[in-house]
């Protein structure tokens, strides 16, 4: 995973830790705002947290990077504690999970080509969803929740 210089990124010979912010846009069915990827059929659309910047900064600035839109957290659905493995590498991750709005119109595509798609929660749990540990927890304005990776079996909410 590349990164940028101020990511609040650490790499070490025994792992990788990143502190990470997403966020999803809801329509008046319920259904979520995702993203194709090269990793995953889809993905939340977020990054990491850069160094003096707070999570909410950083997803306003992730939507407008890749979506040349500006959004107003309303909401944090989940914080998230989780193991992430790529070929070659593990990752630490801690993300915050936001719920947002905007007023603006919605582009058809992210800036680098990757298509926006609207799923309902049902269709997610069909597809390769990343992180899928979130998923459970894309429904708008729910109860925040902490969950550390469910290998743990542990979790609760605030």
């Amino acid at each position: 995973m590349e990164h940028e210089p101020n990511d609040i990124t650490l790499e070490t010979a025994n792992g990788n830790f990143n502190y990470r912010a997403a966020g999803t846009i809801f329509d008046t069915t319920g259904r979520i705002l995702v993203t194709t990827a090269t990793t995953a059929d889809a993905v939340l659309i977020g990054g990491r947290v850069k160094l003096h910047e707070s999570a909410a900064a950083a997803i306003i600035r992730e939507f407008r990077e890749e979506l040349s839109i500006a959004v107003t957290p309303v909401h944090l659905l989940t914080v998230a504690d989780h193991q992430v493995t790529i070929p070659g590498e593990t990752w630490q991750q801690v993300v915050l999970l936001f719920q947002v709005e905007t007023t603006a119109m919605l582009p058809a595509a992210t800036c680098n080509g990757d298509r926006l798609l609207w799923k309902t929660p049902e269709q997610l749990a069909q597809i390769d969803f990343q992180p899928a540990e979130l998923r459970q927890f894309l429904q708008p304005n729910r109860q925040p929740h902490y969950v550390q990776d469910l290998n743990d079996g542990f979790g609760s909410s605030w």
